[in-house]
């Protein structure tokens, strides 16, 4: 697209820079707008390969010297040539990438409902973006069929978790709940055994689980762990065994070894 055909904005005061700028800020502003700000070449690429497509695509010139950005210029129903120094406007890095796009946010309710779920992770309130992104990575890479997350973990389309997932969150199916324990009681109508990952008088080693049926692991918070309400709510608690002093895992490698036994099995 040629470069006389976007619109240039040179102000910070820019309406439309504006409104951007109000999707990083603000998960409200997001839900409001039913919209998301990416940053960056290779996210945005990855949003509209996935099926995508951006509404608006801020880039600075230097950028379109850097990349091909063809594809997603062709893409979006708006583009706008942005000063360089307008990038931070729309970044919460020291270093901008140049380029930004607001995407619609992924509606995912006909795919998640005839989705199979035979290896589903669940996450109960967890409260870091590093470690949601990097289940939701391990998720994919692993195969498993379904994530699903209490409403009360970090916004999936704040700029951190965006980063930390690198793209997963596009192609991974995630089911964003306000009743986690309802939703565990849905999956065991449907057949699916709800492991809890917590140390509890009950809880047997994560080892000794069969998990060639359809199954799913509960993660929780990284402080708490998981309330008993949910413990309850599941078929059983499962321990990690580990040899050292250490009292717990990480949520996310807890979650990584959980959903490796869930493969190992299959």
């Amino acid at each position: 697209m040629c470069l006389v055909q976007m619109q240039p904005i040179t102000s910070k005061e820019n309406p439309k820079l504006k409104a951007a700028a109000k999707l990083l800020q603000s998960k409200k502003a997001r839900q409001n707008a039913g919209e998301f700000l990416a940053e960056g070449y290779r996210l945005c690429a990855d949003a509209l390969r996935s099926g995508l497509v951006p509404r608006q695509v801020f880039v600075t010139q230097q950028t379109l010297q850097k990349y091909d950005c063809t594809e997603l210029l062709d893409a979006a129903k708006e583009t706008c040539l942005i000063e360089p120094s307008l990038a931070g406007r729309l970044s919460d890095t020291q270093t901008p990438q140049g380029i930004f796009c607001v995407f619609p946010i992924l509606d995912n309710s006909d795919r998640l409902a005839t989705i199979k779920k035979n290896r589903v992770v669940v996450l109960s309130s967890l409260q870091d973006p590093g470690n949601i992104g990097t289940i939701i990575r391990t998720a994919e890479a692993f195969g498993l069929d379904l994530i699903v997350m209490s409403s009360d973990c970090p916004d999936l389309y704040s700029p951190k978790t965006l980063r930390a997932t690198m793209g997963g969150v596009f192609r991974m199916p995630i089911l964003v709940t306000d009743d986690l324990v309802g939703e565990i009681g849905c999956l065991r109508n449907q057949g699916v055994a709800v492991y809890a990952a917590a140390l509890h008088e009950q809880s047997t080693p994560i080892t000794k689980v069969n998990f060639a049926h359809p199954s799913a692991i509960v993660i929780g918070n990284e402080g708490n762990g998981l309330t008993d309400e949910v413990i309850e709510a599941c078929t059983q608690p499962v321990i990690i065994p580990m040899a050292g002093r250490a009292e717990s895992l990480n949520a996310a490698v807890a979650a990584t070894v959980a959903m490796w036994e869930m493969c190992r099995a299959n």
